[in-house]
């Protein structure tokens, strides 16, 4: 388990300061075939201006801080679209979206959206294979972020984790759970091999209809890291009146529209998983009891369509919303992030000038550490391994986030060059 998640600002001192606390919520929503045309998915039956006012009126009313999008249409623009027409609405102009990715066949991709006024974007990765190197059925985006602590000076640190959106492969049948099965294990190879953070949320459309399915025992049971279910509710799902408050598709039960799955809510396909460290709060970020929805669902409405007799989840603009919408419901999530207080005096980091002039030697003493050095927009610069010798030179002078590693341990600083 990564213990080192925090960003400790402009210099390597020690603090031991009084805790105060922020709440952020995050939202995973699969937006259906979002500006992407099927047979059955077309501007007729699934207007993308229609879903655009309502996702609006969604998030408006949810104010969720970060949203993993499922079904987007693989085009780079699909991404501004939902920032233009349903995001930056009215008095919004903080949302922004991680880069665009994808694999050269699939037609639907995840967007990830945050408020860049509450949270700063460290890195950007894509996991595009299987363990055995073969094509996942679509790419699981992942994408680090540290949180904009108000309360930042020179010598004060801030949460940082990481968020994975996956939309796994849909269908029952031995078939379709195996590809399930192999994006979960890329996935946890990833998180094992190349994730550097304590506080890790996957969040997504599973497709998968219990918990005894091998993709999902992948994810919270293996020998190595593993997810939590925050709300703990591990059963077999699909069509169950005991999991009736947690199912979140389908939002309708038949009809002529046949873009839209029916039969009413009965699966639970879209949730949100998180690290150990999160559920139990050790590295300044906690999961809040209580706050885990599959928005719009009253628990009342099993194998009914969302809007079937009354329902008072939400209010009647947003159901009509989720009822346009989509044929999945957004499930949210409320965590507590600690402000300046984290207790850094354990951390053990390099004694160097900050700011540091280059060229600046990283030998003897440095010699066992790792560094490598990120623009602050992601993009690395500088990587020297451990028990390597190495120069930083040539770097234009400004801010970098450094991220130092030593024995299996990490930490990640700000640092300033000249």
């Amino acid at each position: 388990m990564k213990q080192w998640g925090l960003l400790l600002l402009f210099c390597f001192g020690y603090q031991l300061v009084t805790a105060q606390v922020t709440t952020v919520r995050v939202m995973t929503y699969n937006i259906l075939n979002y500006r992407n045309s099927t047979n059955e998915c077309n501007g007729n039956t699934n207007s993308a201006s229609s879903k655009e006012v309502a996702l609006d009126t969604i998030v408006r009313n949810m104010q969720p801080h970060i949203i993993c999008f499922q079904e987007v249409g693989a085009s780079a623009n699909n991404a501004t679209y939902l920032l233009n027409n349903a995001l930056n609405t009215s008095s919004a102009t903080n949302w922004t979206t991680t880069n665009y990715t994808n694999n050269s066949f699939s037609s639907l991709t995840n967007v990830i959206a945050y408020r860049s006024d509450i949270f700063g974007l460290i890195s950007q990765d894509v996991i595009t294979k299987d363990v055995g190197n073969n094509n996942l059925v679509r790419v699981v985006d992942v994408a680090r972020f540290y949180y904009k602590d108000p309360l930042l000076n020179a010598q004060s640190d801030t949460v940082i984790f990481t968020v994975l959106s996956a939309h796994f492969k849909a269908g029952s049948g031995t078939s379709n759970s195996s590809q399930r099965n192999a994006m979960a294990g890329a996935i946890i190879d990833y998180i094992e091999n190349d994730a550097v953070d304590a506080n890790i949320m996957l969040m997504g459309d599973f497709n998968m209809y219990a918990s005894s399915e091998s993709g999902y025992q992948t994810l919270i049971a293996g020998n190595g890291f593993r997810f939590e279910d925050p709300i703990n509710s591990s059963g077999s799902w699909n069509n169950n009146s005991s999991f009736a408050a947690i199912h979140t598709q389908s939002t309708r039960n038949g009809g002529s529209n046949s873009c839209f799955s029916g039969g009413g809510l009965d699966d639970r396909f879209d949730q949100i998983l998180c690290s150990e460290d999160i559920i139990e709060g050790e590295d300044g970020m906690v999961y809040v009891p209580n706050t885990y929805f599959a928005v719009g669902n009253d628990g009342n409405h099993f194998n009914d369509p969302l809007n079937a007799g009354t329902n008072y989840s939400v209010s009647s603009t947003v159901l009509s919303a989720l009822y346009s919408l989509s044929d999945h419901l957004p499930v949210i999530a409320d965590f507590d992030i600690d402000l300046q207080g984290l207790n850094t005096a354990e951390l053990e980091v390099p004694v160097l000038e900050n700011p540091m002039r280059q060229p600046a030697q990283l030998a003897d003493y440095y010699l066992r550490y790792g560094l490598t050095i990120y623009t602050l927009d992601g993009r690395k610069v500088f990587e020297k391994p451990e028990g390597e010798p190495a120069t930083v030179q040539g770097l234009p002078t400004g801010l970098y986030i450094a991220h130092w590693s030593k024995d299996g341990r990490s930490t990640t600083t700000k640092l300033m060059l000249w």
